[in-house]
């Protein structure tokens, strides 16, 4: 309660009778208290990544360049300058032929 009191000596009554307009006391409710359902939050980050993880698909233009890249290269052989392209066909010549495995 606030009072209007200057001095320790006032009583309530001689604060009254020199108040000139009688305060209004406000008197404020607390805010409601929000509910808050925790029960769906993830209890470790490896929960939480799961549920964020949504399965991705290349886009089909990536597709399309991607295969077109490879057959590409495929046909025109690994990028090399004239030196290594000659050396390559020279080992060839001679026996030497590179064998491609699954790790190319």
């Amino acid at each position: 309660m606030v009072t209007a009191l200057k001095h320790e000596h006032e009583t309530n009554a001689a604060v009254a009778e020199t108040a000139a307009a009688p305060t209004a006391v406000v008197e404020r409710a607390a805010p409601a208290a929000v509910e808050v359902d925790i029960s769906a939050v993830p209890k470790t980050p490896a929960e939480l990544l799961k549920q964020w993880d949504t399965p991705r698909h290349p886009l089909l233009h990536t597709v399309i360049a991607a295969t077109l890249v490879r057959i590409w290269d495929a046909l025109t052989g690994p990028g090399m300058t004239e030196q290594e392209r000659v050396r390559r066909d020279i080992a060839e010549h001679n026996g030497y032929v590179r064998v491609r495995g699954p790790h190319v």
